[in-house]
C-alpha cells in the first residue's frame, strides 16, 4: 500500500502538503520526482518479508511511476510492483493499464507528460482536481486536495487519462478465464481461481493475518489461507452482543487457528466515530456503521502485522447483498441491482476498507477482487448465484466450498458487518439523541444540501464537513440503497 499525489503545471509546495496529509498510508518513506512541469510523489509502506522496500515507486531515464497497489502478472519476475508497471508502460505505452493483473492507482511521468490510471474495479482510490492556476492535481484521498482544488472528483475506475488523450476507458486484457458448460464446472473453476488468488497474495510472505468477521466470505478466506500457511492467525473485533463472534470462534476452533479477539463498547464508538469519518471521507449511513469495526480492527491488528487478507468483494460479485437485490420487483430489476452494486463498490464498501486500514498504516489484500475471479464471476449467470424459494445469494460460492467448513458457516444468512459486530444499534441510538426528525426535514428542504436518508446521516454529515468543507466533496459520497431515487442514475466517477 502507498499514498500517491502529484501535479501537472506549476508547483510551490503543494505536493509536499498533499503527501503530508496522507502520510499514514506510507509512513516509512516519502519519495518525489520532479521533471519539468510534472511532479509526482509517494508515501511508502514497507511490508517486510520477501516484499522489497520502496516497491511503489520507480524511475528510469526521463520516466517515473508512483503506484498504490499490487501487481500479479506472471512476467513480473523479480521486478517490484512499480517497476513492473513501468515495464508495461515501456512496452505498451498508454495501453499499459489493460495489461495489469492486480489492483492499482498510478501516475506515470514521461518527458513532461503525466498519465493517470486506475484498476477497473476501483479497489485502489484516486481523486483529481485543478488548482486556482489551472494545474492538474491528484491524490489517493480527497482530503489531500482541500484548499488546493475546489472541483475535486473521483477518478473513475477502468480509465486512463492524460491531457493529450483525455479520459479513455479500457477493457482488461491481463487475464484469460475459462468458459464453462454447466453449474458443476463453474463450481470447480471458482474454487480453483479463489485458491490461486489467495496463494498469489501470500507468495511474498508479507501476509500476517486475516480479518475474520465470522461471515461466510472471511471464513472462506481463512480456510484457504490456513491450507497454504497452517500457522496463519485471525483477528476479530466485536461487541458483546455481536452476532458474528460465535461464528468466528467456530471457524478458528474447527481449523485450529490462533484467534485474537478485541471487545469494544459504546465508549470506544463515541471516541472513534469522528476520527473514522475523517479518514473514511463518507457520511452514508451503512458505510459509517461499518467504519467503527473496520477502524478498530486496523488499530488492533497493526502492531501484529502490516498486511492482512479480507473477504471484501464477495458480496458484490456473488450477489450476497440479499436485502438489496430482494427489493427488485422482477428478475430484470434484480439483475440491474446486482450489477449496480458492483459498479458502486469502489466508493462504498471498498472505500471504507481502504481508508480505515490505511489510517492504521496497514495493507489489506482481497482475493475475491482478484482480476481472474472478478472476470469469471461476470460470466456466471445470476441463477447460479441466487437460488431457491428464499432467493439466497452466493449459491455457487457456498457449494464450491461445501465440506471445507461446518455447514452452519457455509449456509449462514447475510448480516452487515456493523450488525454482526453489534455496532449499528448503538450508533442509531446515539444519533437520535443528537438530531431530531425536524432538523433532518429542514436540512433536506434547503437548496444545495445533499438529500440525507436519516437523522444518523445528518449526524455523520456534520462531522464529515469538518474535514471536507467544500460542497464539491459532498458529491464524492457513494450510495448503494436501491430504494433511493438516485441509485440507478449514479454512474461510476460521476
Amino acid at each position: 500500500m502507498a499514498g500517491i499525489a502529484g501535479i501537472q503545471g506549476t508547483e510551490s509546495g503543494e505536493l509536499d502538503l498533499m503527501l503530508e496529509r496522507i502520510k499514514y498510508r506510507g509512513p516509512h518513506e516519502t519519495w518525489t520526482n520532479r521533471d519539468g512541469e510534472v511532479f509526482v510523489g509517494c508515501n511508502e509502506l514497507n511490508m517486510g518479508a520477501d516484499c522489497k522496500d520502496g516497491s511503489h515507486h520507480a524511475s528510469n531515464d526521463k520516466k517515473a511511476v508512483v503506484l498504490d497497489g499490487r501487481v500479479y502478472n506472471q512476467e513480473k519476475g523479480n521486478k517490484t510492483d512499480a517497476e513492473a508497471v513501468l515495464a508495461l508502460y515501456d512496452k505498451y505505452g498508454t495501453q499499459f493499464a489493460k495489461k495489469i493483473d492486480g489492483d492499482f492507482a498510478c501516475a506515470i511521468s514521461d518527458n513532461g507528460k503525466m498519465i493517470l490510471a486506475r484498476d477497473w474495479a476501483g479497489v485502489k482510490p484516486l481523486y483529481y482536481g485543478h488548482s486556482g492556476n489551472g494545474s492538474l492535481c491528484f491524490a489517493s484521498e480527497a482530503k489531500s486536495l482541500v484548499d488546493i482544488a475546489d472541483d475535486v472528483k473521483e477518478f473513475p475506475p477502468g480509465y486512463v487519462y492524460s491531457r493529450e488523450l483525455g479520459f479513455q476507458r479500457y477493457t482488461c486484457e491481463a487475464v484469460d478465464t475459462p468458459e464453462f458448460e454447466n453449474y458443476e464446472q463453474a463450481k470447480k473453476v471458482i474454487r480453483q481461481l479463489m485458491t490461486e488468488a489467495t496463494e498469489k497474495r501470500m507468495k511474498d510472505n508479507a501476509v500476517g493475518g486475516i480479518l475474520l468477521s465470522g461471515g461466510l466470505d472471511s471464513s472462506l478466506i481463512t480456510y484457504m489461507a490456513h491450507e497454504i500457511k497452517p500457522d496463519i492467525e485471525c483477528f476479530t473485533v466485536s461487541m458483546e452482543e455481536g452476532q458474528d463472534l460465535p461464528l468466528a470462534k467456530d471457524v478458528t476452533a474447527y481449523l485450529g487457528i490462533k484467534h485474537h479477539i478485541l471487545m469494544f463498547g459504546e465508549k470506544e464508538i463515541n471516541e472513534i466515530l469522528p476520527l473514522a469519518i475523517h479518514h473514511q471521507e463518507m457520511y452514508e449511513e451503512s458505510c459509517v456503521h461499518g467504519a467503527i469495526a473496520n477502524f478498530l480492527a486496523g488499530r488492533f491488528v497493526s502492531p501484529h502485522t502490516k498486511c492482512v487478507l479480507t473477504g471484501e468483494g464477495a458480496d458484490e460479485f456473488f450477489a450476497g447483498y440479499d436485502g438489496q437485490f430482494k427489493q427488485g420487483k422482477n428478475q430484470e430489476e434484480v439483475a440491474s441491482i446486482v450489477d449496480q452494486l458492483i459498479s458502486v463498490a469502489h466508493n462504498t464498501a471498498l472505500q471504507r476498507l481502504d481508508r480505515l486500514n490505511a489510517a492504521n498504516s496497514m495493507e489489506s489484500r482481497t482475493p475475491f477482487l482478484d482480476t481472474k475471479v472478478m472476470d469469471f464471476c461476470m460470466k456466471i449467470p445470476l441463477e447460479h448465484k441466487i437460488h431457491g424459494a428464499e432467493q439466497a445469494g452466493k449459491r455457487v460460492l457456498r457449494q464450491a466450498f461445501e465440506g471445507c467448513l461446518p455447514e452452519h458457516i457455509i449456509y449462514q444468512t447475510k448480516r452487515f458487518f456493523a450488525q454482526g459486530s453489534g455496532v449499528a444499534y448503538i450508533m442509531r441510538s446515539q444519533a437520535e439523541k443528537q438530531i431530531s426528525e425536524k432538523e433532518l426535514a429542514e436540512f433536506n428542504k434547503a437548496d444545495g444540501n445533499p438529500y440525507l436518508s436519516s437523522v444518523e446521516e445528518l449526524y455523520y454529515y456534520r462531522m464529515f464537513k469538518k474535514t471536507l468543507p467544500h460542497p464539491a466533496f459532498d458529491r464524492l459520497v457513494g450510495r448503494w440503497d436501491p430504494l433511493r431515487p438516485d441509485f440507478f442514475l449514479r454512474k461510476a466517477g460521476s
